[in-house]
């Protein structure tokens, strides 16, 4: 299974299938048995969502997966954000000109960026659209620069982002906050990437360089001076826990790095599980656990973890021998 996300409830996951072993001989990845599924949270009782379900000429697999409340999913493939709830055919809601979306917590909102280093025309600003029906709420950010790698406040009220250079010079100017509607453009710090709101709303965290390495910090929504949170050896992060408390990250260099957790009030790292080539991870609703997703070395198809945040074993629950 590959971009497996919680249910709001925690009882369910879904995720992208594809059969396992791939059929003998020569085959285009794309005319292989696949859908969009979904399974209980233990792995088992795995299903396709009907209207899904390909076996040649399939389009490319989605990009990304969101889990709307109560019972609605969004995907993203080929630059459509398609919502499907079960029984229902996929309905294209909105056209973004982005790899990825984000949601506000309640799921009210989409914001997605505009903007990629190979493209020196594709400058433009974050877009926030309506979760349900795709309608436009609003734009920031202006065509002049990139706005890229947004996050939505709880209430879906505001935005922040990563504003860089729309030709190759390589410049970047910091992270900036708006209102969704483009109005309070504002810069939040002068260096750093990848903002993320916080879903109790008081912080935002992002990625900074520090020396040769990368430190995880953070800064008042409101502004004023940052702190880092994690000083360095940041190779991704993934995401705040829904109760505001934990940050997941993954810390280490080249292709092998570890699943962690740091505590916001004390700064402490937990280490959790080792991870390997284009891992994901994603928080259950009662921040009690991350789904996490990698393929280690010995194989070739996903593995899936369900990983306690207190530090307990984590489970398989999906990969190639199961």
């Amino acid at each position: 299974m590959s971009l497996p996300t919680w249910s709001p409830d925690g009882t369910e996951i879904a995720f992208y299938g594809r059969r396992w072993p791939p059929p003998t001989g020569h085959r285009n990845p794309n005319d292989i048995l696949q859908a969009l599924c979904t399974a209980n949270a233990d792995g088992t009782s795995a299903q396709p969502l009907r209207y899904t379900v390909c076996t040649g000429k399939c389009p490319d697999p989605p990009y990304q997966i969101v889990w709307l409340q109560p019972n609605a999913l969004l995907f993203l493939r080929d630059g459509d954000i398609l919502r499907i709830a079960p029984g229902s055919k996929p309905q294209k809601i909105a056209r973004i000109n982005d790899f990825s979306f984000v949601t506000n917590p309640t799921g009210t909102r989409i914001a997605a960026g505009a903007g990629s280093p190979s493209c020196l025309t594709c400058s433009g600003p974050v877009t926030i659209l309506d979760a349900q029906s795709g309608a436009l709420v609003g734009t920031a950010g202006g065509r002049k620069l990139d706005n890229v790698n947004p996050s939505l406040s709880p209430d879906g009220t505001r935005v922040v982002f990563e504003r860089n250079a729309s030709d190759d010079s390589g410049h970047t100017f910091g992270i900036w906050t708006a209102k969704t509607n483009g109005s309070q453009l504002r810069q939040l710090a002068k260096v750093g990437e990848h903002p993320l709101w916080s879903p109790t709303g008081g912080k935002i965290a992002y990625v900074a360089f520090a020396g040769k390495s990368v430190a995880l910090r953070l800064v008042s929504a409101g502004g004023g001076k940052s702190r880092a949170l994690v000083p360095r050896n940041v190779e991704n992060v993934f995401g705040w826990s829904p109760d505001g408390k934990s940050i997941a990250f993954e810390t280490g260099k080249g292709s092998i790095g570890k699943l962690a957790v740091v505590d916001v009030a004390t700064g402490k790292v937990r280490s959790l599980l080792q991870l390997y080539y284009a891992p994901t991870a994603a928080w259950s609703s009662d921040s009690s656990e991350l789904l996490a997703n990698t393929v280690p070395k010995t194989q070739k198809c996903w593995s899936t973890w369900r990983v306690p945040a207190d530090g307990s074993k984590p489970t398989l629950i999906s990969s190639c021998s199961s």
